[in-house]
């Protein structure tokens, strides 16, 4: 079986062709592309789609999709996103389209969902029966693993950690969901960009302030150049930002149990500044008996949303071969 992995982002959309042993057979990157709308660019992803089946005639193919925001998996439609910027998208039915152009009905469901699926399969080995992974980036999402399969909710929405909340939501600051007091504004990028800016107007002769004068355009790597550095205020800025994603991990980790978390994206790369401060929210918690054996990863793969998505649509597939 083939499977076909398609990572859908803002800017970019990665494509992955996989197959049964976990073996990338082929990927592609190219633009999210807003010129001929939403039917025309989910037809640019359909031509991938039937160029692959062309090439693998012999072998059944399965097709996920990871599409970023509020993903209805049972029906594959993406009821809300507000970083695709198409004007004639309202409940986008992506499944309906697809299986239109393609003759395959895809597996869709939420980005950070499927990536949960692909550091499961890659960097887990289906190793684990309970597992939190954290998306950090942009923005702060998440996917869950319970019972060994792949958990999604009632409505298709669970494992979102970034919305839930460890701040007042009438004076927090403020999330690009719209509320206030969310994780993902005080981790995502956006919300250690506010508040390095807030830092920075606090220590004007900062190491880290000088850089970010310097470069013009603020980067989450310039924060971690700092602290290589050993300035005192980037330190702090990643400190903090353990703290926070300890709050939020602890959150979760009391309600679900789990024996794994795995922290992913682009700021897992700073892991070795904020690690310390996170492990030490967890090793403080007044109830212990969840965070005991609790074992924290970090990956940084940055194929594996598509990845995910590709490999997932190759156990479904499978799974409902057997019960045929």
């Amino acid at each position: 079986m083939i499977g076909i992995g398609v990572d859908i982002g803002g800017t970019f959309v990665k494509l992955y062709v996989m197959n049964e042993r976990g073996e990338i057979l082929r990927k592609e990157k190219i633009e999210t592309s807003y010129e001929h709308g939403a039917e025309g660019f989910l037809k640019q992803i359909a031509d991938f789609i039937n160029q692959t089946k062309a090439q693998y005639p012999d072998q059944q193919t399965a097709v996920g999709v990871g599409a970023p925001g509020d993903v209805d998996n049972q029906r594959g439609v993406l009821r809300y996103n507000p970083n695709l910027k198409f004007k004639d998208v309202d409940d986008w039915p992506l499944a309906d389209i697809l299986q239109r152009h393609t003759g395959i009905r895809p597996h869709v469901a939420n980005d950070a969902t499927l990536a949960a699926w692909g550091v499961y399969e890659r960097v887990l080995n289906r190793q684990g029966t309970n597992v939190l992974v954290v998306t950090l980036g942009t923005g702060v999402g998440g996917g869950l693993i319970l019972n060994k399969e792949l958990y999604q909710g009632s409505n298709g929405t669970a494992g979102e950690i970034g919305h839930t909340k460890i701040a007042s939501v009438k004076n927090g600051p403020q999330c690009g969901c719209g509320a206030r007091g969310c994780l993902e504004a005080f981790v995502g990028t956006i919300g250690i960009k506010r508040r390095v800016m807030e830092g920075i107007l606090e220590h004007p002769q900062s190491i880290l302030a000088k850089m970010v004068e310097q470069e013009k355009n603020f980067k989450i790597e310039l924060v971690s150049r700092a602290a290589e550095k050993g300035c005192p205020l980037a330190l702090k800025i990643w400190e903090d930002t353990g703290f926070f994603l300890g709050i939020g991990i602890s959150n979760c980790v009391l309600g679900l149990d789990t024996d794994t978390v795995v922290l992913t994206g682009g700021v897992s790369g700073a892991a070795k500044y904020f690690l310390p401060s996170l492990e030490n929210v967890l090793h403080h918690q007044q109830i212990q008996t969840p965070f005991k054996k609790l074992k924290l990863v970090v990956s940084q793969d940055p194929n594996i949303g598509g990845v995910g998505a590709a490999m997932y649509a190759i156990y479904r597939e499978t799974k409902t071969n057997l019960t045929k």
